[in-house]
This record gives structure tokens, C-alpha cells and sequence, in this order.
């Protein structure tokens, strides 16, 4: 069962039915039986004025000695649905009306009219409420009043003024990480986090729902109720609560249920098992350290995020209930200019059309239509391979204008880029945007202009190329399809792991060699301005061993610096700690 309070798909349908048995009184003198009206076109016409809530319509069919005024007919109408519980309610006749035969008059003749109400509610099957108007005839005006019984929307519940539902939730689903170690346990404020801030923000927190985010959540929910405020735990809400065990039931005006009209069994909660590895996360931290930024690591094959770390992480058991807490989880929602990593999207894009081969003649003057090398370095020739070990930008800006602004972004789309993340878990989306110019175009293909990524993006960036061109989307639980598609030929892919690798072993990369290990990366010196002042952001995206791959990799620090000074050791010390792990 699916409950979801706005539901089309089914409903408590309390049919409201009327009918009129034929019953009579009669008096010695008055009309002639024979020459009444029909009381079935005035039961028809109560019961479509009924039916839209026309309270006017309504008080002009009642009989002179009916006890129920119009505002109280319109109080009763109004609060019958209750709180968003009922989508309306729909009345029918449910006999036909006939006046007894004979000669007798029928001065004070009386016909009840037996009914049957139906309420439209969500996820609850039809229901029905059997009452009894009363139609009176009124010599005078030669027609048939009617005279509405005082619990007209309630029939057999005395005092009921509206429908109410009450959800009973079962205790909440406990998150695993993908070895089963659990990770977020327990249930409402006992809900606790054993490996408190280690992926805090990942992993997220409960927070209480408030008179602002009630709208926002699961129907069935009350203010004050605990639900996934962030991470995984929002993320996967309607999993990890299960459905609640909903009861219809008929309340006074001062909310005292007087009936219980019908209970329906709502669905247990699952556990989750998250990509997740407590394992990976523990070493990817440690070798983090106290580095402002983030960094992520991904099994290549699957996109299954093993460790997300962020500088700014949270420990969740000190938020649970907390309202408006909204951790910055720079691993996964941190965008900052990729500078050179990107030139992996760039030469593989290259590569796949055949724009260059690794072996392709380039020159790399210090400065070439406004894009300049880094420290003002220069190249008289240099073949493609030589660019990439190097990172030398005025070869990519050749490159990028033979490529084509159309083609760069056709690639930047499939590694990623211009779309938003599939997984549950919330994640930045990352751009590339079109280029306006020739200069936009080649700073965007060495990763500035206008262009922003997240640490996952460029991690899924690597492990693509990891996968021999295989993009697998990042997925965040081993519960979601494994979703896949080609990026690159495998021979593209091939190509650009040994030039990758070539940066490593001597080009800007060299500071994440590992003795006994291929290692494939790519450096980033991201410029930005702050405040005036040039600062760079620096980048290292990564994967290893190259013959078979198993983690990939990506690391920023945040105005750290040099990526082959700076976040190129980083890796280094991740893979020592990480790679043991997962090969």
C-alpha cells in the first residue's frame, strides 16, 4: 500500500444513498393522496444541493419545523471532511419513493427517506454510514419538505463532527554500511550514530516535523514526528519509516473519537544498506586529515561511493530533532572550478573523435590567444601525450578549438556534467556551460571559464575512464540499480589511462606514486579570485592499479594550493591506507 493523503487512485467513499419508505400518516381532513406531488423530485433536489455543499440550496428545501439552522447546516458541512482527511463526500437516494395508495388524506403525511453516506478518503476502501431524513408534506405549498435528522453527516455516531486519521509508525529501519555494520540505530530520540561524525553528513540526521515542513512530508504525519532531516537518513525516508497502520475514525467537537470506521495495515520499514565502506571512510579521513575540502572515493565498476569525506562533517547523535540543521557536505555538494583535472573530459573527448592520437605534434607556447601556462611555461613541440604529463594549457586551447565547442559538451554531458545526479542522496549538480566564445571555449576545456564540479563528479570522471569508458552512476545504496553507460571506446579509454598514468610517473602527478603500484591521475590548479587576490584550488583525480582498477579517486583543497604539491600527496596517502582494503 502506497499512502499518499492526495491519492486518486482510491478512497473512503461513504456513499451517501437516499430512499423514502413508504410510510404514511394521514389526518381526517387535507390533500387527496392521489393529487400529491412527487417527494422524489425534493429528495433529488436536498441531495444535489447535498452533494456541492449548496447550504442555500439546502435551508430552502428544509421544513418549517426543522431544528437545524443554515449556519449550523454549513458548520456540519464544512468540518465533516476534517483535516485534509476527506477529499469530499458524495450522496444517492438508495429506493425508490412511492406514496402509500388509498383515498386518505394526507394533511400531516410523513415519509422517511433511509440514506447513505460516502467519504472519499485516500487509501481506505468504501465505507458506507446508513442515516434517515424525514420528508414532511406542507398542505400550503403542495410540496415536500425535509427535515434533516441532527446527525446528518454522521448518521449513528452521536456528537460526530469530523473524520480523523490516525497513523501509528513502526520503529524506524536501522542504516548499514555495505559490510553490515550498522551505522544509524534506534528509534525516535533514542535513534543513535556509533561512528558519530565519520560520514556525519552523509549519513545524516532525524529532525522533528514542524508546522512549516508538515506540508513537506510523508501524509500521516503530525507535528512534533521525527523523519530524515538530511544524508542518507532523508534520502531514503520512505524506506526506512515504512507506512503507517492508518485508522479512520469519527471525532466530537472536541476531538474525542466516538467510532472507529476502519483500520488499514500499513508496511514494515526496511534496513538500508548503504555503498558505504566504514572501512574505506575510517582510512580516506585519516589521510585527509585536517585539509579544508573534500574528497570521494568510488569502486569504478558498480559507482558505488565507498567514502565520501568533507571537511565540515557533522556527528549526527548531537542533531537528532534538531530543526533547520542543513550540513555542508563538500564531497558531494562542494563545487569549485576543476581547473586541469577536467582536461581528462577534454583529451578523452579528443581522443574518442580522433581529433589527436597520443602521438599527435602540439606546440605550447607560454601564451596562446589569452590562455597562458602555468608559471609562464613554454614548448617549441610536444606531442599530445607529452600535454597531458605536463598539463600544458596552451596545447589543450588547440586542441579544444579543433574539438569544437559542440563535441566538448556532448562529452562534459555523458561524463556528467549539465544533468543532475540520479542517486537518492543529495549531490550538487556540477557544469560545463556552453561556450560563448573561442576564449570560453578553451578556458572551459582547462577547466575555468565559467565550469564547476563536485569532488564526486570528478571521481565518477576518473573511474569512467577506469571502466574502460563505462560511466556507472554514482549510487549511494546497494539497494538502487546499477545504471551504466558507454562514454568512451575502450581503446579511447585505454589510451588515456596510460597518459594519465604517464603524469604520475613523470609529469605533474609524480607526488602520488606508490612503489609496486600503476597509478593513473591527473593534477588541477583551479584559479579563483578572493577578494582581489589570485588563490588557487587544487585538485588531484585519480585511479589505481591501472591494469585493474579498483578505486577511484578525487581530492580538492579548498585554496590549498598546488594540485601536484598539494592534493596529489593526499591521494598518495589515501591509496596506502585504502587500497589494501579494497583490492
Amino acid at each position: 500500500m502506497r499512502f499518499g493523503r492526495f491519492a486518486p487512485s482510491r478512497g473512503l467513499l461513504i456513499t451517501l444513498l437516499l430512499a423514502v419508505v413508504s410510510t404514511a400518516c394521514t389526518n381526517d381532513q387535507g390533500a387527496d393522496q392521489s393529487t400529491l406531488p412527487d417527494p422524489k423530485e425534493s429528495a433529488d433536489a436536498f441531495v444535489e444541493v447535498w452533494n456541492s455543499s449548496d447550504v442555500a440550496g439546502m435551508a430552502e428545501l428544509l421544513a418549517a419545523d426543522a431544528t437545524v439552522t443554515r449556519s449550523e447546516l454549513a458548520k456540519a458541512i464544512a468540518k465533516a471532511p476534517g483535516q485534509e482527511v476527506a477529499q469530499g463526500f458524495d450522496i444517492a437516494l438508495t429506493e425508490e419513493i412511492e406514496v402509500p395508495e388509498g383515498d386518505d388524506e394526507a394533511d400531516d403525511l410523513a415519509l422517511p427517506a433511509p440514506y447513505e453516506i460516502s467519504y472519499e478518503v485516500p487509501d481506505f476502501d468504501d465505507v458506507s454510514l446508513e442515516g434517515e431524513l424525514e420528508l414532511l408534506y406542507e398542505p400550503e405549498s403542495e410540496t415536500w419538505d425535509v427535515v434533516p435528522p441532527d446527525d446528518l453527516m454522521f448518521p449513528g455516531v452521536d456528537g460526530g463532527v469530523r473524520l480523523d486519521l490516525a497513523a501509528d509508525w513502526p520503529r524506524r529501519g536501522t542504516i548499514l554500511d555495505r559490510n553490515g555494520k550498522p551505522i544509524a540505530k534506534g528509534n525516535g530520540l533514542a535513534r543513535t550514530y556509533p561512528f558519530g561524525s565519520l560520514a556525519g553528513s552523509s549519513v545524516g540526521h532525524i529532525e522533528r516535523v514542524t508546522t512549516k515542513t508538515i506540508d513537506e512530508v510523508a501524509p500521516g504525519h503530525e507535528v512534533g514526528d521525527l523523519v530524515g532531516g538530511s544524508g542518507l537518513e532523508e534520502a531514503y525516508e520512505e524506506r526506512l519509516s515504512g507506512q503507517p497502520d492508518l485508522r479512520l475514525r469519527v471525532v466530537n467537537r472536541k476531538g474525542k473519537v466516538l467510532d472507529l470506521l476502519e483500520k488499514v495495515a500499513g508496511a514494515p520499514p526496511k534496513n538500508l544498506r548503504a555503498t558505504l565502506d566504514m572501512r574505506v571512510q575510517h582510512a580516506t579521513s585519516n589521510a585527509f586529515g585536517s585539509t579544508v575540502g573534500g574528497t570521494v572515493v568510488l569502486d569504478p565498476s558498480s559507482g558505488d561511493i565507498l567514502a565520501a569525506v568533507s571537511s565540515s562533517e557533522i556527528d549526527p547523535n548531537g542533531y537528532v530533532g534538531a530543526v533547520g540543521v542543513e550540513p555542508f557536505n563538500r564531497a558531494l555538494s562542494g563545487t569549485y572550478p576543476p581547473g586541469s583535472s577536467m582536461k581528462v573530459v577534454t583529451a578523452g573527448a579528443a581522443l574518442d573523435t580522433g581529433v589527436v592520437k597520443p602521438s599527435t605534434q602540439l606546440t605550447g607556447p607560454a601564451e596562446y590567444q589569452g590562455v597562458r601556462n602555468f608559471e609562464s611555461g613554454a614548448y617549441a613541440s610536444l606531442d599530445f601525450a607529452s600535454a597531458v604529463r605536463f598539463s600544458v594549457n596552451t596545447a589543450f586551447a588547440q586542441v579544444a578549438l579543433d574539438l569544437g565547442a559542440k563535441r566538448l559538451i556532448k562529452y562534459a554531458k555523458l561524463f556528467g556534467f549539465n544533468r543532475e545526479p540520479v542517486m537518492p542522496l543529495e549531490a550538487a549538480r556540477s557544469s560545463f556551460p556552453f561556450p560563448e566564445n573561442a576564449g570560453d571555449l578553451m578556458w572551459g576545456s582547462i577547466g575555468q571559464a565559467q565550469d564547476l564540479a563536485t569532488p564526486l563528479q570528478m571521481a565518477s570522471v576518473v573511474a569512467t575512464v577506469a571502466n574502460d569508458g563505462v560511466r556507472m552512476e554514482p549510487r549511494s545504496s546497494l539497494h538502487d540499480p546499477k545504471e551504466g553507460a558507454r562514454v568512451l571506446r575502450k581503446k579511447t579509454a585505454t589510451e588515456l589511462s596510460l597518459l594519465m598514468e604517464g603524469a604520475v610517473n613523470g609529469g605533474t602527478g609524480t607526488n602520488a606514486r606508490i612503489s609496486g603500484v600503476r597509478v593513473a591521475g591527473k593534477t588541477g590548479t583551479a584559479e579563483v579570485d578572493v577578494h582581489g587576490e589570485r588563490k588557487n584550488h587544487a585538485w588531484f583525480v585519480t585511479f589505481a592499479p591501472v591494469e585493474a582498477p579498483a578505486m577511484a579517486l578525487s581530492v580538492v583543497s579548498e585554496l590549498g594550493g598546488i594540485g601536484g604539491q598539494v592534493a596529489a600527496p593526499i591521494a598518495q596517502s589515501i591509496y596506502t591506507g585504502v587500497l589494501p582494503l579494497v583490492q
